[in-house]
């Protein structure tokens, strides 16, 4: 497997385990939230809730992609550049509406990780 194949699957599980560290902030903090004031207990329950669904999903496939790419499954490949094609899209629209300097790291992330995933020869021949 490539090196930089096993650079990218070694930030995907970076990446998970920050999500998860996210997920148990959220968790822990939005108790911390309920027992300092009553009244925000419904928010911090909430923002516990609503932190548990959308990052713990991110979590887990962020950790079957960087597997998958650890492995050299295809499926890992094409999931890791679909998402980073995603990510230069997102990119662009971010330095579109104003936030150039965040756009503009994300671009330089994504971008070169779609054309490194997706078009090398060498990573393709890599995963076939």
């Amino acid at each position: 497997m490539p090196t930089g194949v096993k650079i990218i699957s070694i930030l995907y599980y970076v990446y998970a385990g920050l999500l998860v560290s996210f997920v148990l902030l959220f968790f822990f903090g939005a108790g911390l939230i309920g027992s300092i004031s009553p009244g925000l207990a419904v928010l911090g329950a909430v923002l516990g809730i609503v932190s548990i669904v959308i990052f713990s999903p991110l979590a887990i496939l962020s950790f079957f992609i960087g597997r998958g790419l650890w492995r050299g499954k295809n499926w890992a490949r094409l999931t890791a550049g679909i998402l980073s094609i995603l990510g230069v899209l997102s990119s662009l629209f971010s330095i579109i509406v104003g936030s150039f300097v965040w756009g503009a790291v994300w671009l330089v992330i994504n971008g070169p990780i779609v054309w490194y995933l997706l078009l090398n020869e060498d990573v393709k021949a890599a995963f076939h």
